[in-house]
This record gives C-alpha cells, sequence and structure tokens, in this order.
C-alpha cells in the first residue's frame, strides 16, 4: 500500500544549502527564486516505501496533470501544491538548523499517477 505523500512530505526542506530561504524552480534557463508565500509543485514518486521530490514548478511553469514524459510505469507519480513556509529546517549537507529555511507545510494532490499508468519501456509494445 502507497502512504498518503502528507506523512513524507510535511516538514521536508525544499530551499538550497546555500540560500535557505529560497527554492528554485527546475525549468528556468535563468535563476527563478521562490520564497514564502509562493505557490510551488511539486513531481514527486514513491520510492522504498516513501514519497521524494524529482521536480519543483513555479506558477509560471505549473501543469494540471502530472506530466506524461515525466511518467514511469510501476512507480507511484503525484503532481503536489504548496505553499512555501519559513518553518525551518536542518541543512542536508551541514545540519545546520536555519529558522526561517523553506518548508512544505501543507499540500494539495492535484494528479496521481498510478503504478499502472506511465510508459511502458519500449520493448513491452
Amino acid at each position: 500500500m502507497v502512504d498518503p505523500p502528507q506523512r513524507d512530505l510535511i516538514g521536508q526542506f525544499v530551499g538550497s544549502d546555500c540560500d535557505p530561504c529560497h527554492a528554485t524552480c527546475s525549468f528556468h534557463e535563468d535563476t527563478c527564486t521562490l520564497k514564502a508565500g509562493d505557490t510551488l509543485q511539486i513531481e514527486v514518486e514513491y520510492v522504498d516505501e516513501g514519497w521524494i521530490p524529482l521536480f519543483h514548478r513555479c506558477t509560471a511553469h505549473a501543469v494540471p496533470l502530472f506530466p506524461e514524459e515525466h511518467s514511469v510505469y510501476g512507480v507511484d507519480q503525484a503532481l503536489m501544491e504548496t505553499t512555501l513556509s519559513p518553518t525551518g529546517a536542518h541543512l542536508p549537507r551541514t545540519n545546520e538548523y536555519v529558522p526561517e529555511a523553506l518548508t512544505i507545510t501543507d499540500i494539495t494532490v492535484v494528479d496521481h499517477s498510478p503504478a499502472t499508468e506511465g510508459r511502458r519501456p519500449t520493448d513491452q509494445y
């Protein structure tokens, strides 16, 4: 059974070690800086009994459904939306605690791509 994403994602750090109070969009050629209060879409997948983020999307790159080009057959994937919050986190590389670091505090499931959907390897067609 796949656990709900809230269990694994609430409280997860989404900034960067270099600038923990800002997040970035994975789909900008130039830097796109997101701050507390901004909306962030997150593509996630269920791996080893837990949800992990794949890509971050700003509102300019938001999509209505989990992107087919990122879907994988046999893996539960979802598109989530959150409002970035400065609730504090330990930085992944240094374990330093930053009280205003951006985290995920609420989650709305925009779309779910079950393990039985997604792209199949081309040798299975």
